[in-house]
């Protein structure tokens, strides 16, 4: 029996240091003033472009930017500044990577995350998760993403095995998309809402840390992280 382990990046495996709004400061304030109003038109055209799958999203971001403000770079060198900025900010706790480690030793592993595909995967480079999975889905790049079915039924074609587990912090986006889909879950509730009315989840962790401890998980999750054939 083999069991094939999707994690989540942003939230799960990645965090930043930064806030977002101090890093859409940092991008701007070289080019002009960073406005509240610039910040909401960055904001909301980035995630209708994630949302429709669009290419580019943070040039397209920082073009309703450009309506809003008078800045003194393009839209595309803003974005390729922002782009590296938010790198610079992405954090992965040695936990974190030592889970990806370990459930990579034994099981078919990737990383399914909505998101720009360039950006995405350059988090993975940076801090070295790329070397650890054998594959990476990203919405933007396939045109389809999170809670949809769809994106984990690619995921489970890209990854074949008797069964399917997703790692993963949001609860709609990513429990409650995976279990429709029909792979186990494992819910990262960092802000500790709890565990009534988490139906979906099959096990619920305070960080993706946590399961470097066996024991905090029922036997039936902590299964895909012993031995299996790969």
């Amino acid at each position: 029996m083999t069991t094939a382990v999707y994690f989540d990046l942003d939230g799960t495996l990645c965090t930043y240091d930064v806030p977002f709004e101090e890093q859409f400061a940092t991008t701007v304030s070289p080019y002009g003033e960073p406005t509240d109003a610039a910040y909401d038109a960055y904001v909301g055209r980035l995630f209708d472009a994630l949302e429709a799958c669009e290419s580019e999203p943070y040039r397209r971001a920082f073009e309703a930017v450009a309506e809003t403000a008078e800045l003194e770079a393009t839209p595309a060198a803003l974005a390729r500044d922002h782009c590296e900025t938010e790198l610079e900010a992405s954090v992965v706790s040695a936990d974190a990577t030592r889970v990806l480690e370990r459930v990579a030793e034994t099981n078919p592993t990737g990383v399914l995350t909505n998101g720009d595909g360039s950006q995405q995967r350059a988090k993975l480079d940076r801090h070295g998760l790329d070397e650890l999975v054998d594959e990476v889905l990203v919405s933007n790049d396939v045109g389809v993403r999170k809670p949809e079915s769809e994106i984990f039924d690619l995921a489970r074609a890209r990854l074949p095995a008797d069964d399917h587990v997703y790692v993963g912090d949001s609860y709609e986006e990513d429990i409650v998309g995976a279990r429709s889909a029909g792979f186990g879950t494992i819910y990262v509730d960092e802000t500790g809402s709890g565990t009534d009315g988490i139906d979906a989840a099959d096990a619920v962790v305070s960080s993706v840390g946590e399961l470097l401890d066996p024991n905090s998980l029922p036997a039936a999750i902590g299964a895909p992280f012993e031995p299996s054939e790969r």
